[in-house]
């Protein structure tokens, strides 16, 4: 399950308690950083920078607000697919959870993949089922 960083913690108190306008939608990425990103990481751009998958057909995935499913102390989005097109990915390591489609917003979460990286072929896929604790 992917980990809170501080960003996202903190964004999130922001929100529930400060009154905050929530965020509209969050988005999933992938990164490239082979080892998992730490508490203090940020988007690209920030000043401890993830390092976002890139090219052959990558963008983040829009995940609707509204429609996460809650079991237990976690939520939970649906399936995700990221297909390569035109290229490949090289060793992607894990996902990411943002509040904007580009880097001008505040990194959530991160999840390093059990078992990766993952070298995608043009044409290869990976799927992401996004999921968040609260534990």
């Amino acid at each position: 399950m992917a980990k809170w960083v501080d960003q996202g913690e903190q964004d999130t108190l922001e929100v529930l308690f400060v009154a905050t306008s929530p965020w509209t939608n969050t988005y999933l990425g992938m990164y490239t950083d082979s080892t998992e990103p730490g508490e203090t990481a940020t988007l690209p751009g920030g000043a401890a920078p993830i390092t976002e998958v890139s090219g052959a057909g990558y963008s983040r995935k829009t995940l609707a607000r509204g429609t996460w499913s809650r079991t237990g102390d976690y939520v939970q989005y649906a399936q995700q697919t990221f297909t390569a097109s035109g290229g490949s990915w090289s060793n992607v390591y894990g996902y990411f959870i943002a509040t904007t489609l580009d880097n001008t917003g505040k990194l959530l979460c991160v999840e390093h993949f059990t078992g990766g990286p993952f070298n995608v072929p043009d044409g290869g896929s990976i799927k992401i089922t996004p999921k968040i604790t609260c534990a």
